[in-house]
């Protein structure tokens, strides 16, 4: 029986293989595009839970409250993974993960600039905590030595080529002592919500030797709970950690209790939060690697099942618009004996073949497209029907459920015709008024209006962000890394480069307009040591203002003529807003005297202009600019003029290489890594570009199979019209009309999508003003864009029957 209802799906999609063709085109674009965006979100869904423990491996992190507003810290401190052990039976491991800025790493004659999110120092627990697997080495004791380095496979490739690594040697900066290589780890997966290609012993790093103070935050710390263990109950027990450890050194640093300090209003403790959820929902500061968005995955998993409706849609309306012409079909079947299940039957096995074909069209797409959609996400997502033995079932299962769900509607309206009505009716019994038909094409209108309207505001938005004033001047900025090669020759470094004729201005900072700030302690002289401000805070070298074209309202920047601005802190409005400071210039931060230390002063001798120097998703929070003696780690910022840059940048490097020959020469541009910061909505705009021009043809392609139908069933009143006068134009009107008056009834529909696009405006501090005006414009932009794809679809249909003989055209049917 089924072979026979295949045998017979398989002759009437040949015999209107036209109409064939547009659905499983139209069929094959949505699911290849569903299936992409699918790929996508489950990768997102997927992280870290590959770990064999990942249900039981917390990240532990500061929760705190000061007077400059709220502490969300992903870092902790040094002697916590040893209490944590001590203090709690419940917790079975700990590992401290420590990234100590960029590394230079020399193999022979070969030498390399490693970034610390390459090069990380973990505790020996690594491995017994995360399962990334080790392919050479033992986990036990590969990094339990002082001076161990275990490489990714990439990095085994990169250093030593195919040979073994293990054994062999590297050499660390300066260090007089080599480096061994103990292990070779594979490379770490796409959802891994951290990649490193070089772990070393935390044995290495001397400070960890010693006591570390809590409060010092530098290490993220990751606990496995033992089975049984209530998470929930653990957090609450955490605070006697801050009793314990935190209250002494507040105590001693502050001159006042625990109960004083939060009696201020001050909070201070230690939460949990599951690996699983790091990714997603995580909004901590100081990330090993910025977390990924929710709302995207939202938005894309939003897109995927609306373009699958608008192909479903597109089946539907196909499938009912012929119901009229397959009605004599379906009578004469009832006549010789078929029975209403047995022609669903036939229906649906029909719907599921059409979907299968169309499974398989789309499979090829999504094989072909893979490269290009990973280089457009920036990821390395693999799609292979072999590598699971669920995968080719479950695509099959998909298909199979949307041709059944797609096809039950025209099946059970084609196995309901009655025998005596189609055989001796020439109208279109399925057709009627085509209400359904018309509601399923609203419909599809409205969506594609919502996946336009979410890409129009998306690309507007990041083109807002991208012109807007920052406060600074981002352009033509030269970022040299690794500013501390230069050792204390960096001062005569700037001297040379800026005698060039176009070099501007050049400094050395901690930190540039990119995010990842210090968060440090300051408090003000006259107010009490339980008043805290928690600011992000740089260090910089003399010129900084000059470079980055940042303005000064009050005061000054830091002057080679006044040797007391070593001491001296510039800050901006938002410092002034928040501390609530009035004489900026006669007031002073101070350091309290800690560990028998003196007080320190800090005078502030400059205001700056607020500029954004993080993401334009936040406020511009108070920022605190300390000098910078000597030569820190960190960039050299250099302004250039409008002469030749390639030649400058060679004569840069000549200078550098001059002072310097183990330090690499390596640069990057101000306006490119400050963009990084938006790279999420780019690439979110751009996806959502592709996948509305994806969502337009594939409802173009069901409009024009819808009109090559309606106008066949409409060829004889088209002949009478032009027997009684009409014109071309008038008879092209008649079968457009139809087509923009559900357009403009889908346009009125998605006036909803009005709220949904402000609330996603509203997670930016700073966002284009969409208004109603603004979103009527643009509604009517996307309406004019739908309907002039929908009469370019219409257009050669409406001309055709137009044109056509009237004898012809009467002689139809």
């Amino acid at each position: 029986m089924i072979r026979s209802y295949i045998k017979v799906a398989l002759r009437n999609l040949w015999r209107n293989r036209g109409y064939a063709a547009i659905n499983i085109l139209g069929l094959a674009l949505g699911l290849a595009t569903s299936i992409l965006i699918f790929l996508y979100v489950f990768n997102e869904l997927s992280f870290d839970r590959f770990h064999e423990k990942s249900d039981r491996i917390y990240k532990v992190w500061v929760s705190g409250k000061m007077p400059t507003g709220e502490m969300h810290d992903a870092v902790t401190a040094g002697p916590m993974a040893a209490a944590l052990l001590a203090d709690y039976p419940e917790i079975e491991q700990v590992v401290r993960i420590k990234q100590e800025g960029g590394w230079l790493v020399r193999s022979g004659d070969r030498k390399f600039n490693e970034t610390d999110r390459d090069f990380m120092f973990v505790d020996s627990t690594f491995f017994d905590v995360f399962s990334f697997k080790l392919l050479k080495g033992d986990p036990k004791r590969c990094l339990a030595e002082p001076r161990s380095i275990v490489l990714s496979e990439e990095y085994a490739r990169k250093y030593f080529g195919n040979e073994n690594p293990v054994g062999r040697t590297l050499k660390i900066e300066q260090d007089t002592n080599v480096s061994v290589i103990t292990g070779v780890m594979q490379d770490f997966p796409e959802n891994s919500h951290f990649h490193c290609k070089m772990l070393g012993s935390m044995s290495t790093l001397p400070e960890n030797r010693d006591a570390l103070s809590w409060v010092n935050q530098n290490f993220h710390t990751y606990i496995v709970l033992r089975e049984g263990t209530d998470p929930e109950a653990l957090e609450a027990r955490l605070y006697d950690m801050v009793v314990k450890y935190v209250g002494p050194i507040v105590q001693q640093a502050m001159g006042i209790d625990l109960e004083q300090f939060e009696a201020s209003g001050n909070s201070y403790g230690y939460r949990l939060m599951a690996l699983k959820d790091l990714h997603l929902h995580s909004d901590l500061s100081d990330e090993i690697e910025p977390p990924g968005n929710p709302l995207y995955v939202y938005l894309f998993l939003g897109a995927a099942i609306l373009i699958l409706l608008i192909a479903g849609i597109n089946f539907m309306n196909l499938a009912t618009a012929q119901s009229s012409s397959r009605s004599r079909e379906v009578g004469l079947r009832k006549v010789v004996g078929s029975r209403k299940p047995q022609l669903v039957s036939q229906f649906l096995t029909e719907s599921v073949v059409l979907s299968l074909l169309a499974l398989v069209v789309a499979v090829v797409l999504v094989y072909l497209l893979m490269p290009a959609y990973n280089n457009l996400i920036g990821m390395n997502l693999e799609f292979n029907i072999f590598s699971h033995t669920w995968a080719l079932p479950l695509l099959i299962l998909f298909a199979i459920f949307i041709g059944v769900l797609s096809g039950s509607y025209p099946a059970f309206v084609l196995a309901s015709f009655k025998p005596s009505a189609v055989l001796t009716s020439n109208k279109s019994t399925g057709g009627g008024r085509g209400t359904l038909r018309k509601l399923l094409i609203v419909m599809q209108f409205t969506t594609t209006i919502i996946i336009l309207l979410g890409t129009v505001v998306v690309n507007r938005q990041l083109n807002y962000m991208q012109k807007k004033d920052v406060g600074f001047d981002r352009e033509g900025v030269l970022v040299i890394h690794r500013s501390d090669g230069l050792g204390q020759q960096i001062d005569a470094f700037k001297e040379e480069i800026t005698a060039h004729s176009n070099v501007i201005s050049a400094a050395n900072t901690t930190h540039i307009p990119s995010g990842g700030y210090w968060g440090n302690a300051h408090w003000l002289e006259g107010r009490g040591n339980d008043d805290i401000y928690t600011i992000p805070m740089i260090r910089t070298s003399y010129d900084y203002d000059k470079v980055l074209g940042i303005e000064l309202i009050e005061g000054r920047f830091f002057s080679r003529d006044m040797p007391t601005d070593s001491f001296a802190v510039v800050v901006n409005e938002a410092a002034l807003k928040v501390l609530g400071i009035d004489d900026p210039l006669n007031t002073r931060f101070m350091q309290p005297s800690y560990v028998g230390n003196p007080v320190e002063y800090y005078p502030i001798i400059g205001v700056m202009k607020d500029f954004n120097f993080e993401s334009m998703q936040n406020e511009i929070r108070p920022l605190a600019i300390h000098f910078m003696p000597g030569n820190w780690e960190g960039k050299i910022v250099v302004r250039l003029g409008d002469g030749n840059r390639r030649e400058t940048i060679g004569f840069i490097q000549d200078k550098w290489e001059s002072i310097t020959s183990e330090q690499p020469f390596e640069y990057t541009w101000l306006d490119e890594e400050f963009g990084k910061m938006f790279d999420d909505e780019r690439k979110t705009g751009q996806l959502l570009t592709i996948f509305s021009i994806l969502s337009i043809i594939v409802t173009c392609l069901g409009l024009l199979g819808l009109i090559s139908f309606a106008t066949s069933q409409r060829t004889k009143e088209i002949g009478v019209r032009k027997i009684m006068g009409a014109s071309i134009e008038v008879v092209m009107r008649l079968l457009a009309r139809e087509t923009a008056l559900l357009l403009g009834i889908a346009a009125s529909l998605s006036i909803p999508a009005y709220f949904g696009v402000r609330a996603w405006l509203q997670k930016f501090a700073y966002h284009l003003h969409f208004q109603w005006g603004v979103y009527f414009l643009v509604l009517i932009l996307v309406g004019v864009f739908v309907l002039l794809f929908a009469l370019l679809t219409v257009s050669f249909h409406s001309y055709r029957a137009a044109t056509a003989n009237p004898v012809e055209s009467l002689r139809y049917e």
